[in-house]
């Protein structure tokens, strides 16, 4: 049985052996009459009105030539996870220039106009001219080479508005205003280049949504434009957020080979960047052409973003080197975490007696600490705790650790801690938590420093210092300690925890920024390096996140490195009874057959 696919089939293999137009508009006539005639062929079109994309739709390639419009590699993706994920929530498409995302978003608008009764399909540009391009370029020149066969009955074909009369269907675009849409009943709504709307997307979104239907087909798609709220939607994760990155276009390439002789060390790092993620040499050498034309050569991070967060350059000054975070983040994006979860554990009392045999304290510790692994979770293990083992498999030395915290402030910030190898600097777990009680978190923190073989723990006391006072509680003296001059007696002490200051914060994030430029491999959290492009020196002179964003990873880091000078950099010597203190303290897999760490694999 003939179906749409063959005829696409059909067409596809006559023009790439004729690449004759006139030939081909002929071909698209026939295509429409055999379909319209075919009760079949009529419903596989009325369920998918895309198909008639490549079945009859014609487009202007970036040659100026008039071509079939044929799918490129991005635009089948697009329609493929539009067939799997439907309309329960929004697309938000994230792309380089030039994809083809407007044309297909619009054509597919224009066949559901054609095809389906009471469709009501909408466009919003960021801009006059865009408005007009879009409905000339994309629709109305497109519309008018549809043969008369698939072209329903006008009642008005208006400067940016397509209406069939016997359809009672419509596709049309305006300029994106606050109060655009409001007398609308809306199928489809496509939000073109949404990050470059001169209007509130918030109130615009309120303002649409009363027209839209309960099943309505929502597609922001855009190039980012800084951090603002096409930004702060794509970080909502409401929408199926879709990254395509350039070189998924397939023209994108080049054999002008004399654009690889640079001597740009930027584009240097970032040819190796792009050799890592598997792009031949024609694509590179498109690459390094386009990044040769233009005068401001940070405008390539925008227009043809290798990752997500490059592709939101920040507007402020961000503190840390952006071409190390975007190089570092694209190396670790597709990076996967040893495991995911959190600490399960007994809290055990022991009450202490005095000669008298009457109980005048109690001793608190934790006992059967069990790493519970589950997607949820809030601890990630980049790498597992270090350790050596002599022939008897006896424990003979241990890989020192740091952890470093950052308490909650508000409700919105989050609890946080990050482990760092100090033998090397480099993150081996992050702890991040939003809503979590003190107590608990202090917990959670205290169990993943006795994992990472008794780490140096340092918690920000700034709000409270609370998660340091629990971590005594139950015996644990590995603390950073600090000075600080009593108010009252007027002497020196030292006292757990650290403390952000005026004075205190300057000098450890100096010392992150450092580290970070020196090598950005040192952190391989996702989470962690987004903080870092967000983090700006703004013109008060304070070094924190932008409005909208978090620090609390950024912050732990910094903490964890400052306070590393406190712990050795060289393997320790282990006890001879820290082999009973991990028999004692930790379940093991033999045990518990409870899927926990066996010590024996160190």
């Amino acid at each position: 049985m003939l179906t749409v696919s063959d005829i696409i089939a059909k067409r596809k293999r006559i023009w790439e052996e004729r690449h004759d137009i006139d030939y081909d508009r002929e071909l698209v006539r026939a295509s429409a009459i055999r379909i319209l005639s075919d009760d079949n062929l009529v419903r596989e079109v009325q369920a998918k009105p895309y198909l008639l994309i490549e079945v009859a739709f014609y487009i202007v390639d970036k040659k100026k030539k008039t071509v079939p419009f044929f799918l490129n590699e991005v635009q089948r993706d697009f329609i493929s996870k539009f067939e799997e994920w439907g309309t329960k929530k929004p697309y938000f498409i994230l792309k380089g220039r030039q994809q083809g995302f407007t044309s297909l978003i619009t054509a597919m608008q224009l066949a559901f106009a054609i095809v389906q009764k009471n469709f009501s399909g909408f466009t919003l540009a960021d801009s006059g001219d865009n408005t007009r391009a879009i409905f000339n370029d994309k629709a109305r020149v497109v519309y008018n080479r549809l043969p008369e066969e698939l072209k329903p009955t006008e009642k008005f074909n208006s400067v940016n508005e397509l209406f069939f009369d016997k359809l009672n269907s419509s596709w049309r675009i305006a300029t994106a205003s606050d109060q655009v849409g409001r007398s609308r009943t809306l199928n489809f709504v496509h939000f073109s280049e949404v990050a470059f709307y001169e209007c509130s997307l918030a109130n615009l979104q309120k303002s649409i949504g009363e027209a839209m239907t309960e099943d309505a087909f929502r597609v922001y798609e855009t190039t980012a434009n800084g951090f603002n709220e096409a930004k702060d939607l794509w970080d909502s994760e409401s929408c199926n957020n879709l990254f395509y990155e350039w070189w998924r276009t397939s023209e994108y390439r080049s054999t002008e080979y004399q654009y690889l002789e640079t001597k740009d060390p930027w584009l240097l790092e970032r040819i190796e960047v792009l050799k890592a993620k598997g792009l031949d040499k024609e694509q590179i050498t498109w690459y390094c052409k386009k990044y040769d034309s233009y005068l401001d050569k940070n405008t390539i991070k925008q227009e043809y973003p290798i990752t997500p967060t490059e592709a939101f350059v920040s507007s402020g000054d961000c503190v840390f080197d952006k071409e190390a975070l975007n190089n570092q983040l694209a190396r670790v994006s597709t990076l996967q975490a040893v495991k995911k979860g959190y600490f399960k554990y007994d809290k055990v009392a022991t009450p202490i007696q005095d000669s008298k045999g009457e109980i005048v304290d109690t001793e608190w510790h934790l006992k059967n600490v069990e790493f519970v692994e589950s997607r949820d979770g809030y601890i990630t293990i980049h790498e597992e705790p270090k350790v050596k083992r002599n022939g008897e498999g006896v424990i003979v030395s241990k890989c020192p650790y740091v952890l470093g915290g950052d308490t909650a402030g508000s409700g919105e910030d989050y609890y946080t801690g990050k482990v760092i190898d100090n033998t090397n600097g480099k993150t081996v777990a992050t702890l991040r938590k939003q809503l979590i009680d003190e107590d608990l978190y202090a917990e959670q923190m205290l169990c993943l420093a006795m994992y990472y073989n008794n780490a140096l723990i340092g918690i920000e006391t700034n709000y409270s210092r609370y998660p340091t006072r629990v971590i005594q509680k139950f015996g644990y003296t590995n603390l950073y300690m600090r000075e600080r001059v009593d108010k009252i007696s007027d002497k020196v002490e030292t006292v757990p925890g650290f403390e952000t200051t005026k004075k205190t914060k300057p000098i450890i994030i100096g010392e992150l920024v450092l580290l970070m430029r020196q090598d950005p491999t040192i952190e391989v959290d996702v989470e962690t390096l987004k903080e870092m492009t967000t983090f700006v020196k703004k013109e008060n002179g304070k070094m924190e996140a932008i409005e909208g964003a978090h620090d609390d990873l950024v912050m732990a880091k910094a903490i964890a490195h400052f306070i590393s000078s406190q712990q050795s950099n060289l393997w320790v010597e282990a006890e001879a009874e820290e082999d009973d203190f991990i028999e004692e303290n930790f379940t093991s897999e033999s045990d518990e057959g409870n899927g926990f760490m066996n010590w024996e694999d160190f």
